[in-house]
């Protein structure tokens, strides 16, 4: 907390200007900073702050953004880099992109060109892109078994190989982490780097954000669907440079046109049931991003409530870094009782 020194008497008016400067202080060291909507009004995420404390909502970090610059900011706890969870989804998504861009692969070729797949013909339709938008034709994600026998995952790869592929590939969503995975090897079959460091000169660095750190198994394969760290942030720039359509500082880091695929409907995914599920899960799924019940928003969406909410209509970004094991759609849902209609 700010404090000031006062080395010699000072007069009352003087005194009420620094006594308001350190409660200033204060309050900004607490994140209660107000954000200035472009008519002027003046906004403070004070009813937010205090409706997750009213929830016992465990956010850890909350940074607005809107017109490419940071508008407001609390930090219940410091700042500092967490596992994001199903978040890292997207930065392998991302990667896909650049790759295409870069002729390495195309989406829309089966991944039978770099794969052993099995002999069955359903196999031989699955494309990259069906990878990308959760739409392999699989009933059960092949990770959830070993995972939940605490079983070490040695060959993920053959996992999901060994998972038979039932309906239409692209026809039926299904959340599906093995995918995912399977993008991150693809990278590094095309690439010859991991995941991670083939990211770190083409986005991690250009945003300025450095010694990353990415899960990987035994083979050295970022697990893509999970394993990254970062902190509110580094994350709310990602956000920005998604909303940017993959430009930063004046250079394209992710092609324009695939980051409008990736931001845009690909798959339907309105018999998703799980227990936790709200319209915010019903209203579409892009390239290992959500698509909002809020027309043309989409998110970054990670276990425990870790998300970005791009909003382009608003020019804004919203990102939550959280710890909340019992509510976490609780938190996304404070984006649009409390900031939507202040930006």
């Amino acid at each position: 907390m700010s404090q000031i020194r006062l080395i010699e008497p000072v007069s009352p008016v003087i005194f009420f200007i620094l006594s308001l400067l350190w409660a200033n202080s204060v309050l900004k060291s607490c994140g209660r900073i107000s954000f200035i909507h472009r008519n002027g009004t003046r906004h403070e995420l004070t009813p937010l702050i205090e409706a997750a404390a009213d929830r016992d909502l465990h956010i850890l970090n909350i940074i607005v953004r809107q017109g490419g610059e940071i508008t407001a900011e609390h930090h219940f706890t410091p700042e500092q880099r967490v596992l994001l969870w199903s978040a890292s989804k997207t930065f392998t998504a991302m990667a896909v992109g650049i790759a295409q861009g870069e002729g390495r692969f195309n989406v829309m070729e089966p991944i039978a060109n770099y794969f052993h797949t099995p002999a069955d013909p359903l196999w031989q339709s699955v494309t990259i892109r069906d990878l990308l938008r959760m739409g392999t034709g699989q009933r059960r994600c092949a990770l959830t078994q070993p995972l939940n026998a605490g079983q070490p995952l040695t060959d993920v790869e053959a996992l999901f190989f060994a998972e038979p592929v039932v309906d239409k590939p692209g026809a039926h969503f299904m959340y599906n982490n093995a995918a995912t995975y399977m993008l991150s090897k693809l990278i590094s079959l095309r690439t010859g780097v991991c995941l991670n460091e083939y990211l770190r000169p083409r986005v991690f660095e250009p945003l300025d954000i450095h010694h990353v750190e990415w899960t990987a198994d035994v083979s050295g394969i970022n697990f893509g669907a999970s394993g990254l760290h970062l902190n509110a942030h580094e994350l709310s720039k990602f956000g920005q440079l998604l909303l940017n359509g993959g430009r930063w500082g004046g250079a394209s880091l992710i092609p324009a046109e695939f980051i409008r695929a990736a931001t845009a409907k690909q798959i339907d995914n309105a018999d998703f049931n799980e227990p936790f599920a709200t319209a915010d899960h019903r209203a579409g799924y892009g390239y290992q991003l959500w698509m909002n019940s809020l027309p043309g928003s989409y998110r970054l969406d990670g276990l425990y409530g870790q998300y970005v909410v791009v909003i382009p209509e608003k020019d804004a970004v919203v990102t939550f870094v959280s710890n909340e094991p019992k509510n976490m759609v609780g938190i996304l849902e404070l984006t649009w009782e409390f900031v939507v209609g202040q930006l």
